[in-house]
């Protein structure tokens, strides 16, 4: 995590070294990507970047949590478009997902996350620390408590609702690292098909596959 000088920068500054570190690792996987590209684009000395950041894993893990928690934002933003659908919300957020990751102005950025990462590894320093993850997740849960209909679920606690979500989660994870596994096999995959195959499974999580 940022040490606490970064915060007490201007706006304007740690939004350009931000805007430094994506256009980095967007550039170049993690282990390729440098710090000197990165201060050379934000314009800063090389000793103010170890002011504020221990090192290029802490930058990287920092703007790894910006994007989850504008990612976050956005599905609480849609459940609430969608008066509290949690299904139909879910649908509507994995399509924004997909199309952003795969298709998007950082598609490129995803990319190189998904390929090159250990996310298993990497989810400890993200939130820093498991009390940390959990007080997140904890957060999370209660944030989407308060803007879901449970009246149209089987399901009507905090928990359930938790482990629904971290299923369907699943669900997009393993569709889009299939894309990329399959880009870096040198196999053509159309991004409807993610779509396809994403909503397919998310019928049979609502609807049970069993006649």
């Amino acid at each position: 995590m940022p040490k606490p000088t970064f915060f007490r920068l201007p706006d304007e500054k740690r939004q350009r070294l931000m805007d430094a570190a994506v256009q980095e690792f967007t550039r170049a996987p993690f282990a390729k990507a440098s710090v000197s590209n990165i201060i050379q684009t934000a314009g800063i000395p090389r000793g103010s970047f170890y002011q504020y950041f221990e090192d290029k894993q802490d930058i990287f893990f920092y703007m790894l949590e910006q994007l989850g928690n504008t990612m976050g934002a956005r599905m609480e933003s849609i459940i609430e478009e969608n008066d509290g659908q949690l299904m139909l919300s879910i649908r509507k957020f994995f399509n924004y997902v997909i199309d952003s990751i795969l298709d998007g102005e950082h598609g490129k950025l995803f990319q190189n996350i998904f390929v090159y990462m250990d996310f298993r590894s990497a989810s400890h320093t993200v939130f820093g620390g498991e009390k940390d993850q959990h007080d997140k997740h904890v957060r999370m849960r209660q944030q989407l408590m308060s803007r879901v209909d449970f009246t149209a679920l089987k399901i009507d606690s905090e928990q359930d609702l938790y482990l629904l979500m971290r299923t369907a989660m699943g669900i997009l994870m393993q569709s889009i690292t299939h894309y990329y596994n399959a880009i870096r096999a040198g196999r053509e995959v159309e991004i409807a098909e993610i779509h396809d195959s994403v909503n397919k499974c998310l019928d049979w999580l609502e609807q049970g596959v069993a006649k």
